[in-house]
């Protein structure tokens, strides 16, 4: 008897299958990145430096807090 790819015991599971595109787009990717000639460490070290500074922004922003009254914004179930 001839089994073809489509019998259900020869089947791979799909979740398998999806497993296996995934790491071999990661695959993919790491190569081309090495391949690269970008300068990762300084880019990378740039992006810190952006994050940091929205960081440190955030917190010179003063707004005033919200304050809720026992009758608004309050989920209620305390009569």
């Amino acid at each position: 008897m001839n089994m073809n790819e489509n019998t259900p015991g020869e089947a791979q599971d799909v979740l398998e299958i999806l497993a296996e595109i995934e790491q071999q787009g990661a695959r993919a990717q790491e190569f081309e990145l090495r391949d690269s000639s970008a300068p990762w460490a300084a880019l990378l070290a740039e992006y810190v430096d952006a994050l940091t500074s929205l960081v440190a922004q955030s917190h010179e922003f003063h707004a005033p807090a919200v304050i809720y009254s026992l009758d608004e914004g309050h989920a209620g179930g305390c009569g």
